[in-house]
């Protein structure tokens, strides 16, 4: 990637969301319910989040820490971001190009699934929490098409175990209301919250499992704060 494109996309990333988020006249949110300190510091560390649309990205990056936004990498689909085939209708390819662009460039995506699965993407994650990238993924999977929260893949586990590092979850709300799985364009006046969530640690010989039901309490919803 040139200089140029290295600016550019995260310049394009953060003005298309202040963009919508000032046009929809929406109001974005972050609460500290005990994890915003552990994203300060420079240890190894995995968050994840609720996933209900495409706007968890945008909305979670903006509200990190800057410290923490500065080396977090979103874990993000090789087959939904990766660019289109050169045959492929214009619209598509215009579409997959601006998606791969905002997960690579101004996200620095590490894209997996498709020919890196399993253990070869938890090698791959690892490699990049020991190079001192915080890792960001939505546990889930798929974005929710209503609102519940769905089974959490054993990724998160896997890494957590094997590396002994923090996972702080991050409950998202609002985002579906906003920009759900169904709609292209958000919709006015959205209220959006993430509260960040004290750490989780994967005790000693502890099950996938039981590590992973522990990950899905703490993405559970509570009552909206007024």
């Amino acid at each position: 990637m040139n200089s140029f494109a290295r600016l550019a996309w995260p310049i394009a990333a953060d003005c298309l969301y202040h963009g919508l988020r000032l046009g929809t006249l929406s109001t974005v949110r972050a609460i500290d319910e005990g994890g915003l300190d552990a994203l300060m510091s420079d240890a190894p560390i995995v968050i994840v989040a609720n996933h209900q649309s495409h706007a968890d990205t945008a909305v979670l990056h903006a509200l990190l820490p800057r410290r923490c936004r500065s080396r977090v990498r979103f874990v993000a689909s090789s087959v939904r971001f990766a660019r289109a085939d050169a045959g492929a209708p214009l619209r598509e390819r215009v579409e997959r190009w601006l998606l791969n662009g905002l997960a690579v460039h101004a996200y620095r995506s590490i894209l997996v699934g498709g020919e890196l699965n399993g253990l070869r993407s938890v090698d791959t994650l690892t490699d990049a929490l020991n190079e001192g990238a915080a890792i960001a993924m939505y546990p889930e999977g798929t974005r929710s098409r209503d609102g519940k929260l769905g089974a959490m893949k054993p990724g998160v586990a896997m890494l957590a175990l094997s590396t002994g590092c923090a996972v702080v979850p991050v409950r998202l709300d609002g985002t579906r209301e906003a920009l759900p799985k169904s709609l292209r364009f958000p919709r006015m006046r959205n209220r959006v919250r993430a509260c960040f969530r004290a750490p989780i640690f994967a005790h000693a010989n502890e099950s996938h499992a039981s590590l992973l039901e522990r990950i899905a309490a703490a993405l559970a919803p509570t009552e909206p704060t007024p």
